[in-house]
């Protein structure tokens, strides 16, 4: 019913609404009116496009789009009668020649609390006090301006009521004259302006003065009196101003003062006693301080007894007195964090019993002083990530009994006490991923290692989320699963067995202290056994608890099928291995006579040496070359034990017009190898009339080939050009060194000992049964040059 009443309302005010815009559209010709909850007006004066967004008597918006100059006077009547409105805003639009107040009458607005003048771009006109005549009732006003340099000393003369000025400038230099008219401003904003001093008298008469802004004034220096006269000032906002110091009683007027915020300056150190007058003091914030601000002073904060939140962040903090907080028992939050701390006094918050959040996180502290949190018996928050400890004792949380968020990751935690948390009843979350956890002590016991596995969390019961992803734990603990915790994060580890406790299964269910809701387990190396399988399927199907990343975990699909067959399987394999072992039995029983003949033979091949590797080789040389290749290559070959040669003198085909026979093709499939004798000789005699890319390209293309460039004969211009460009795989020099060597190398590579095996027995066919082909000497052959039969002697070995 109550939900009918407030839409019922809803609608009524919407429909009002609704029906006022439709009231309030004028009837202007420059101007396209639409809208639906709020009347929008696109008007073109004087060919600059103007565009006003009102509610009635909530507020007009009007928005200037490059325009420079603007007779107001024809902007459209936006009310039937005289009304008022709550606010009135200027955004980009040039100064108007008249008053505020007759742009508005014309408008049809006849009092307005609050004016917004925005410009982003440089003015041409100053401000006067002509500009705000007539509006005594206004009492807010925000200025951001470009390019005004000075306010004149009487801009705010008649505007005397103004609670609420924001000033938003670049360059602006205010006049210890320019605020006395305001004598009830409350709130005063000073900020994005480039003013190098501040007079001390500018706030003297501002006695209610209660929040005060000169973020980023660009103030490198305040006097001591600068405050003088504004006492009850609550909210102060002094950052970003590259401040290097503060005088020591800066603050003394400000007894009210509540509020201080001192970010993004450059203090190097801050004085004593600077807070000593400020017992409302209830929060300061010193932020990203650009120097480094080693040390706070001794009792900065202290005997103030209002204060509740104190932050020092990003300012290069390396110790802090022990005294730094005494005698201010109500502080609530104390931040330290991004600093560089490595130890803190073990009595630094001895008075601390209303603390309830704490933050050291990202630090450099190796050690956390037994007794250091005695006090915090109220603490529900502490954060330690990001830090270098190494080990907790049992006495370090002990007092921490209203303790519910934990965070310690990312340090090098090796060791924590058995007991840590025993004392803590609340439904904390505790996080120590990315560590070196695995609870194992190692002890010395004869002669040998004993390790013995305990876990922290044996007596620590019913937490909101344990996270222990991260670390080096190789088993999981029964206390993980039965303590009654809610989630746990156990990923990126080093377990294979989830559960390993003898008691098995059906001892689970009766130590459970609560079923547990959630629980992660990828990025471990889980053993894809039986057991595993059955403990995850009971605590999803029995237990009810989620695993949320089990498609994760990697096992074969039919390792799961096989738990639940396990018994079937194993008499089926035992069954087959039987049966396989009998047929073998009754076979040897039959056959025994044959088999061992075959095992005698096969042994008695198997004790012969293999027989010597040996090549089959084809050469190829001219004519003119025979006397070189008798000498230097065959007389060696003859003489080598792997290679024997045979020679056959082939006819001169040539003189016939034919180069190779089908034969020829058919009987050079069975050699081995082929070495071509490659002088000027040969490339005259068989390559005379052939382009000198096709006998490259034709080089290349040669299978079981070895080219060797002999220079015999005249000087030859493709002769070098080819030797230039030869392929080192498949070609050799003669006068190179190790040339025999290498010759034997590219042999091996061009047959296995199983191919010679095969042709031990084949030798070339006699010349006469060769028989000329249909290939003319000018075509180029397929295989894998042109040749002329007439000059070649080939030797097979």
């Amino acid at each position: 019913m109550y939900r009918k009443v407030i839409y019922a309302a809803v609608a009524a005010l919407t429909l009002q609404i609704i029906g006022a815009a439709r009231l309030m559209c004028p009837s202007e010709p420059n101007c396209v009116c639409g809208g639906t909850l709020a009347v929008e007006l696109n008007c073109n004066i004087d060919g600059r496009t103007v565009k006003i967004n009102l509610l009635p008597n909530i507020y007009i918006n009007i928005k200037c789009e490059n325009a420079t100059s603007l007779d107001y006077s024809k902007l459209p009547k936006c009310a039937n009668t005289m009304s008022s409105f709550k606010s009135v805003s200027f955004k980009d639009c040039p100064l108007p020649a008249s008053s505020f107040k007759d742009v508005l009458t014309n408008m049809g607005v006849s009092k307005t609390m609050a004016l917004i003048f925005q410009n982003a771009k440089n003015l041409s006109g100053y401000f006067d006090r002509k500009h705000f005549a007539g509006l005594q009732d206004l009492t807010k006003l925000l200025l951001s301006i470009n390019g005004i340099t000075h306010l004149p000393d009487n801009l705010f003369t008649d505007i005397n009521k103004l609670t609420w000025l924001n000033i938003r400038s670049n360059t602006i230099n205010l006049s210890e004259e320019l605020f006395k008219p305001l004598e009830k401003l409350e709130t005063l904003e000073i900020s994005h302006n480039h003013m190098t001093n501040i007079s001390s008298n500018l706030f003297s008469h501002l006695s209610f003065l209660r929040k005060l802004s000169l973020w980023q004034s660009n103030v490198t220096w305040f006097s001591k009196d600068l405050f003088t006269g504004v006492d009850v000032l609550e909210e102060l906002d002094l950052s970003s101003n590259g401040l290097n110091e503060l005088p020591a009683s800066i603050f003394k007027p400000l007894k009210k003062l509540k509020k201080l915020t001192l970010f993004s300056n450059k203090f190097s150190s801050l004085p004593q006693n600077l807070f000593r007058n400020n017992a409302e003091l209830e929060t300061v914030v010193i932020l990203n301080n650009d120097v480094k601000l080693k040390e706070l002073p001794k009792y900065l904060f202290g005997d103030l007894p209002n204060l509740k939140q104190i932050y020092i962040q990003r300012s290069g903090l390396e110790t802090t007195p022990y005294d730094v907080f005494a005698n201010s028992p109500l502080i609530t939050n104390i931040s330290l964090a991004y600093n560089d701390i490595k130890s803190l006094p073990e009595a630094i918050f001895n008075d601390q019993i209303n603390l309830l959040e704490l933050d050291l996180s990202y630090n450099q502290l190796s050690e956390l002083k037994p007794k250091l949190f005695s006090s915090l018996v109220r603490l529900e928050r502490l954060k330690l990530c990001h830090n270098s400890l190494v080990e907790i004792s049992g006495q370090t949380f002990s007092s921490l009994l209203s303790l519910i968020y934990l965070e310690m990751e990312h340090n090098n935690l090796k060791t924590i006490s058995s007991y840590l948390f025993s004392n803590n009843k609340q439904r904390m979350s505790i996080s120590l991923a990315y560590n070196k956890l695995d609870f194992e002590d190692k002890e010395l016991a004869n002669n040998s290692w004993l390790v013995k596995r305990a876990s922290p969390f044996a007596h620590t019961y019913n937490l909101k989320l344990l996270n222990l992803s991260h670390n080096e734990f190789k088993v999981a603990f029964e206390d993980w699963w039965v303590n009654g915790h809610e989630n746990l994060d156990i990923t990126h580890n080093n377990i294979q067995n989830l559960w390993t406790d003898e008691k098995g299964l059906k001892e689970y269910h009766s130590i459970m202290k609560k079923p547990m809701k959630r629980v992660w387990v990828s990025k471990n190396p889980i053993n894809c056994a039986c057991e595993n399988y059955l403990f995850i399927d009971y605590i999803q199907d029995t237990i009810k608890t989620q695993i949320v990343d089990l498609r994760h975990v990697r096992c074969p699909f039919w390792a799961k099928e096989a738990c639940y067959m396990r018994f079937t399987i194993v008499i089926t394999l035992m069954t087959i291995v039987i049966s396989l072992y009998t047929i073998i039995l009754v076979i040897f029983i039959i056959y025994r006579k044959q088999i061992n003949s075959i095992v005698k033979k096969k042994l008695s091949s198997i004790q012969q040496p293999a027989p010597p590797r040996s090549h089959r080789i084809t050469v190829d040389y001219s004519v003119a070359d025979e006397e070189f290749v008798n000498r230097e290559i065959i007389a060696v070959m003859q003489n080598c034990d792997s290679l024997k040669l045979q020679s056959y003198d082939l006819p001169d085909y040539s003189k016939m017009g034919y180069v190779r026979s089908a034969n020829f093709k058919r009987y050079v499939r069975d050699y081995s190898a082929r070495i071509v004798i490659f002088s000027p000789n040969y490339l005259i005699r068989h390559y005379g009339q052939i382009d000198i890319k096709k006998i490259h390209s034709e080089m290349l293309k040669a299978e079981k080939t070895i080219y060797v460039f002999a220079d015999i004969g005249p000087e030859n211009s493709v002769y070098a050009f080819l030797e230039e460009q030869r392929d080192v795989r498949t070609t050799l020099k003669w006068n190179e060194e190790d040339f025999w060597a290498k010759l034997m190398n590219l042999l091996n590579d061009f047959a296995s000992y199983e191919e010679l095996k095969r042709k031990k027995n084949i030798f070339i066919a006699p010349p006469t049964s060769l028989e000329p082909s249909n290939i003319a000497l000018s075509k180029v052959p397929d295989w894998p040059n042109t040749y002329d039969l007439n000059t070649l002697t080939h030797s097979q070995v």
